[in-house]
């Protein structure tokens, strides 16, 4: 029996947000689909409320910030570690699970850097607070396995991307002095979509500027999610 039940049919969900995004008229935006527990029992096991469902889509502008993106963010290993995988489910987004990452993104903010990276309990590399982060060191590229972080779709297509390239991936995890020598550092997510990071922990990543992996993937990426080098790609929905 599943812990949660949430009985509703991709395809409805989907219908809906295409419709969504055509009577508003929205070109370029920011999709959040939502399920949620309604009223009725306010106990620990509300198994009999409604779960309701609502989808937000809004113009929104660089998640990390346009100078970011170009330039690389500050970034700071967080002192609020990655919460224990046998702590919540990892496969999916729970928006509970997000107050950990509240307060790392609240502490390095609060410190003067632009994100917050996270260590798992084994004090190696998770993620950061909405993102995957990959690595690249003698032209070859490493990220977090998903044991332990969320199985994103920008992640999956950034290895794919890199792949088509003739890039080597290594899914392996790695620990903070690996990532304070890397030679470029760079994050992944639906909003964040390819950030550099040119400084972690006030150091320096490669010569302090986006490096040649990280350009790649952010110009590859950025012609496959607007449909200019595949248009079929199954990574794209046609409205």
């Amino acid at each position: 029996m599943p812990l949660l039940k949430y009985l509703i049919h991709k395809k409805k969900l989907e219908d809906a947000t295409l419709e969504l995004i055509k009577k508003n008229k929205l070109k370029d935006c920011y999709i959040r689909p939502l399920a949620f527990i309604g009223d009725g029992s306010i106990g620990i096991n509300p198994s009999n409320n409604k779960i309701n469902v609502i989808i937000a889509a809004f113009k929104w502008g660089t998640y990390l910030g346009e100078e970011g993106v170009k330039r690389g963010i500050r970034a700071k290993i967080s002192s609020f570690s990655r919460m224990g995988v046998n702590s919540f489910m990892t496969k999916s987004k729970i928006s509970g699970n997000y107050i950990n990452s509240v307060f790392a993104k609240r502490e390095a903010l609060n410190a003067g850097y632009d994100e917050a990276l996270m260590l798992d309990t084994d004090g190696y590399i998770s993620e950061g607070t909405g993102e995957n982060i990959f690595i690249v060191r003698n032209n070859k590229i490493k990220t977090t396995p998903i044991t332990s972080v969320l199985e994103g779709i920008t992640r999956d297509c950034v290895i794919e991307i890199a792949k088509n390239n003739n890039l080597e991936v290594i899914e392996q995890k790695f620990t903070r002095d690996e990532l304070y020598i890397a030679d470029e550092v760079f994050l992944s997510g639906t909003a964040a979509e390819i950030t550099p990071v040119r400084e972690i922990d006030d150091r320096k990543i490669g010569n302090g500027n986006p490096g040649k992996i990280t350009k790649i993937i952010q110009k590859e990426y950025k012609n496959l999610v607007k449909g200019v080098s595949n248009p079929e790609s199954n990574y794209l929905t046609k409205i």
